[in-house]
């Protein structure tokens, strides 16, 4: 147990520093370090897959882009996530810089990629939407 906290905690530090081989070399000698890290991945961009998927259906909903707080309230009608405005923003920001929405002077939009992730989104979480 202690070993496998020791290797998580310098896997750690290789990831935040970025280097690709080291990484790939740690994963390959400890596989179980993938199936942990894909789990912590898939819980942040849980977050993010929510947010891309209440502006796509605001998105539908209004025809054009959406404003900050219609995504916060589709965040909360839809998907009974409640997130300041600053957390929405802060992660907009983050999905602007990987190209999966699009800032306006009116709003947010999505991009073909976040597109596609709120469609495969909404469809794997669809039984919570009246259609």
């Amino acid at each position: 147990m202690f070993k496998k906290k020791k290797i998580r905690e310098e896997f750690d530090e290789v990831f935040k520093a970025g280097d690709e081989g080291k990484i790939k070399e740690m994963l390959d000698e400890n596989p179980w370090l993938l199936e942990e890290v894909s789990h912590e991945m898939n819980e942040v961009m849980g977050e993010e897959q929510q947010i891309i998927a209440a502006l796509g259906v605001m998105e539908d909903e209004l025809g054009g882009t959406a404003p900050l707080n219609e995504i916060i309230l589709s965040l909360k009608v839809d998907f009974e996530v409640n997130k300041s405005e600053d957390e929405v923003l802060s992660i907009l920001e983050n999905l602007l810089s990987l190209e999966l929405v699009k800032k306006h002077s009116d709003g947010w939009s999505l991009t073909n990629e976040g597109a596609r992730i709120c469609d495969d989104y909404l469809n794997q979480n669809l039984e919570g939407f009246d259609i």
